[in-house]
């Protein structure tokens, strides 16, 4: 998280990393052939990101910055496999 503040600085983004720590019993309890939906113990992670200018190139250091930080908490993680800790994009956008 100490990095959020440099990124901020450097681009005028304002950056918010939220975990969603969620009781899973019910999910888990769930044989994994049994529906569509991804059904492992991990916890959720999302990453905002919010700026005011209508900059065109802005979208480019909002790609860079949010990268970033996504590679530093999967660089956290590392008892699960790069290949179940990937996640997917499940929130819209303005």
């Amino acid at each position: 998280m100490s990095r959020i503040p440099e990124l901020t600085a450097r681009t005028g983004i304002t950056l918010v990393v939220q975990y969603e720590l969620l009781p899973t019993k019910k999910l888990m309890s769930v044989p994994n052939n049994a529906t569509a939906h991804i059904r492992r113990s991990r916890v959720i992670v999302l990453i905002l990101a919010a700026w005011n200018d209508e900059d065109p190139n802005k979208l480019d250091e909002v790609r860079s910055a949010t990268t970033e930080l996504r590679r530093i908490l999967l660089q956290g993680e590392r008892t699960i496999p790069e290949s179940l800790n990937t996640g997917y994009g499940n929130y819209g956008e303005r």
